[in-house]
């Protein structure tokens, strides 16, 4: 009975073995980084949340009847530091006036701090 109880649990534990993941190396030509620093709004995410509350006009329509939710962007902060490019990913739906809310904010926005690469301005996108 002893060699039964050895012989399953020599059987249970040959399965962790197997259960070992074999090395995945990393690919030849990694691609190289867009950027060394990141865009950085002037005054960080605080002064940027603070710029969205004071300069927001929530659209009439929306408003009286209680629409509300997320508008998800994407957009390009060229050399200079100034937002381009920005491009509507996912808005709400029957709630048209809060994309184009959220596209007017964008372009009104102050300039970044661009990207930096080998300690020059890139552009760099944004999600």
């Amino acid at each position: 009975m002893k060699s039964l109880g050895f012989i399953i649990t020599i059987i249970a534990f040959s399965n962790l073995c197997f259960a070992q993941e074999g090395e995945n190396p990393l690919p030849w030509n990694m691609p190289e980084p867009v950027y060394d620093t990141a865009p950085q709004y002037p005054g960080g995410p605080t002064a940027m949340r603070q710029f969205f509350a004071d300069s927001v006009r929530y659209p009439e329509p929306e408003k009286s009847k209680g629409l509300q939710g997320g508008v998800y962007l994407k957009f390009i902060v060229d050399t200079s530091g100034a937002v381009t490019n920005v491009q509507l990913i996912n808005g709400v739906p029957y709630a048209p006036n809060l994309a184009k809310e959220a596209l007017r904010l964008m372009y009104s926005m102050p300039r970044w701090i661009p990207a930096t690469k080998n300690g020059k301005p890139v552009e760099a996108e944004y999600f």
